[in-house]
């Protein structure tokens, strides 16, 4: 029987075009909802019918859950078995574990997750004797990235650094790289950096993958970064083709050290490259087509396109102001009800906000108001301590010079194993030049132990040899077995978490189900999987809640009805962007990420007092919102948004009834505030103990503040 596939009658002109094009370079510009994953598994599809094997192809996205769907489609398709689609990360974990004596790493390498990362960051930095005050770990660890995304070697970051920063990051870098390596791990960044430099020294192994992958097709080229660029462009160098699709217009990774030249400079990389423009809209209403095109026609960096709606019109995009963010919050609860009143599934709504902090007023409004919702924020659950308590055990099966993961779980139930005992062991280890867990195996030697902690030592390092006797195979037994042996169980089932219990249970039942999944189970393909879980790799669209998620979490996703909050200055865009035209461009891409995930109906709400802080301040709405093309009249603007008292929202009161009380700052007072200095005082609103005080700064601010939260000093 002939395997299904979509018909090329089902295609529109320009997908068709894509799909049927084969050998050479083709750069295809996707819009949003122009059904760009479509057209890759099709294009999958026509090129196995065109003659070529299935391994020989590869294609890449930037989430497991879009090379999931991708996946699955190619293979409804009937033709796609053997086709190589995975993420850039996974894929380099591939290259790095086949060739992992070339680039001079053991091939059972653990990989770091941020939390892993800070811990040996911090290391790193006290190994420096620097101050972390001065030398943040979390700075210091986005400096890091930052330079190995670019493909910066701490040896050639050291010959150019010409500063007292420099030099110290220099050595912090080089430090942090050592801690690495000793513990045989690499970061997210090291996937990239090591491949691009194993393609690069290697021309051999360039021209073997090469060989093995003809046909290069990138998803979301917009995003890449400089390695991702590099590893790309070496693969595809011995054949060209390489197929790469994307939108410069939501190139909104910057942050991540996504470069959107890369796609931008594509025609000039490949002189002969042929382009395709997707620009039917086959998702939203021409209303909110025609607003997203509106703003984003303001950015310079971008390649023309339309967003030509194949829907018929549909309701008005609403623009409304509140008081302030609970207001917000509020309304936006009211609103849902609704449209769930008026037969809208939650699942179909979603909230979208530009920082993750913006949730716990509409987490509490949903709450208050019994509207059920999830968090799409991705890896709390494998931050769980009882989690990576487990997961620890697992990784020391795999590589045995995690010094991290022995770290974790030595005394992980309490087995008598001191802070004290564990500096000896470390001191004998590095004095011996041996990996922590030989040091362990080795306890009888190390002098200044006695008896009782050697005991305690060897019964553990039994049991760690007892467990490694088990790997292989399927996962969800050995996981099982230590959650069970270790005492972990006994210790949790006493623990006042009561979801503790549960959530061991949940990543349990999880590696069960990776084994039926699989055809090959491995504990280190497992601990590979878990370890390159992504933010949106948690979103249920099947649950029956509205989403709640940071614009950059949005993208790929689509829901009938989306509300984004916090449409101000200062949130969107985001306050550093201020002074930065790039950066400015990149926030107008992301609103515009936004707007194009709604479907049929969009609600954008700003506030205009916010609580920055602790601080009570006045905002200004979003420059963004006057190039919508929407009207922002003066009854838009001063809309409150009147809610009846069967809220019972008492936190509210102080709006309707101030308290009277003598003021405290008269106008004109001269007054310092600790972040913003000097400044007079323009206006004072006596609400009790949440009175506002308005000032006018010497540095040109004017900021609204509520008093008891402001700190403010008289100065005469």
């Amino acid at each position: 029987m002939e395997p299904t596939q979509h018909p090329n009658d089902k295609l529109t002109p320009s997908q068709k075009k894509a799909v049927l094009h084969k050998d050479g370079p083709l750069l295809v510009i996707a819009g949003p909802g122009s059904g760009k994953t479509r057209v890759i598994t099709s294009r999958i599809a026509a090129l196995i019918d065109s003659g070529v094997n299935p391994r020989n192809i590869c294609a890449i996205t930037f989430t497991n859950k879009a090379a999931d769907e991708m996946r699955q489609r190619a293979f409804a398709l009937g033709k796609a078995a053997g086709t190589h689609i995975s993420t850039f990360h996974s894929l380099c974990v591939r290259i790095l574990r086949q060739y992992a004596n070339f680039a001079k790493i053991n091939p059972n390498f653990s990989i770091y997750d941020s939390a892993e990362q800070s811990q040996c960051i911090k290391q790193a930095i006290k190994t420096c004797e620097l101050d972390t005050t001065n030398f943040s770990p979390a700075r210091m660890l986005e400096a890091v990235s930052t330079l190995k995304n670019k493909l910066i070697t701490p040896e050639d970051f050291e010959k150019n650094s010409d500063d007292f920063f420099s030099n110290t990051l220099a050595k912090i870098y080089q430090h942090y790289q050592n801690i690495l390596t000793e513990n045989n791990a690499l970061d997210f960044d090291d996937l990239l950096m090591k491949t691009a430099y194993l393609l690069e020294d290697n021309p051999d192994i360039c021209q073997q993958l090469g060989d093995r992958y003809k046909f290069l097709l990138i998803d979301e080229y917009q995003d890449t970064n400089h390695a991702q660029y590099k590893i790309a462009k070496s693969i595809a160098s011995t054949h060209n083709n390489i197929c790469v699709t994307g939108d410069p217009d939501q190139s909104i990774y910057r942050w991540r050290g996504a470069d959107i030249r890369n796609i931008l400079a594509f025609e000039t990389d490949y002189p002969n490259a042929t382009v395709v423009k997707l620009e039917e809209n086959f998702r939203s209403t021409p209303n909110i087509l025609k607003t997203a095109d509106k703003l984003i026609a303001k950015n310079q960096n971008r390649k023309i396109k339309s967003l030509i709606p194949t829907r018929p019109p549909g309701e008005d995009i609403a623009v409304e102001a509140f008081e302030d963010e609970k207001y917000e919050a509020l309304a936006v609860a009211d609103q849902i009800k609704n449209l769930e009143d008026k037969g809208a599934k939650l699942k179909d709504i979603a909230v979208f906000y530009r920082v993750n902090s913006a949730s716990r007023v509409i987490e509490e409004a949903f709450v208050k108001n019994k509207v059920q919702y999830q968090i799409v924020r991705g890896v709390e659950f494998y931050s769980r301590k009882e989690i990576r308590d487990l997961l620890g055990y697992l990784k020391i099966l795999v590589n045995p010079q995690d010094e991290v993961a022995f770290l974790r779980i030595i005394n992980t139930p309490t087995r008598g194993i001191g802070k004290t005992t564990i500096n000896k062991i470390a001191a004998y280890a590095d004095s011996k030049n041996v990996t922590f867990y030989d040091a362990l195996k080795n306890v009888d030697k190390i002098d200044s132990l006695s008896k009782a902690p050697k005991a305690k030592i060897a019964v553990f390092v039994n049991m760690i040899e007892q467990f490694k006797k088990d790997v292989g195979g399927n996962v969800g037994p050995i996981a099982e077995k230590i959650f069970t042996e270790s005492g972990l169980e006994n210790f949790l089932s006493t623990s006042k978490d009561q979801n503790a219990l549960e959530n061991v249970d949940e990543l349990i039942n999880a590696a069960h189900e990776y084994d039926k999944q699989t055809e090959q189970p491995s504990l280190l393909d497992y601990l590979q999987q878990i370890s390159l879980f992504s933010d949106t790799d948690t979103y249920d669209k099947t649950k029956g809640a509205v989403s709640l998620m940071t614009l950059h979490a949005a993208k790929g996703l689509e829901f009938e009805n989306v509300f984004i909050v916090g449409l101000e200055e200062g949130m969107l865009p985001h306050e550093r962007a201020a002074d930065n035209e790039d950066e400015l461009e990149e926030e107008r891409r992301l609103f515009f990420v936004g707007i194009t995930r709604a479907k049929t109906r969009l609600f954008i709400s700003y506030a205009k007092y916010r609580t920055i802080r602790g601080q009570f301040q006045r905002t200004s709405a979003s420059p963004f919102l006057y190039e919508l093309g929407i009207s922002l009249t003066e009854s838009t603007e001063e809309n409150d948004y009147e809610y009846e008292r069967s809220h019972d929202d008492t936190e509210f009161d102080h709006y309707d009834h101030p308290s009277p009380q003598t003021p405290q700052f008269a106008i004109g007072q001269l007054v310092r505030h600790k972040k913003f200095g000097l400044g007079r005082v323009i206006k004072f609103v006596d609400m009790g103990p949440d009175s506002l005080v308005e000032i006018k700064f010497n540095a040109g601010q004017t900021k609204t503040l509520m008093l008891k939260y402001a700190k403010l000093e008289k100065i005469e």
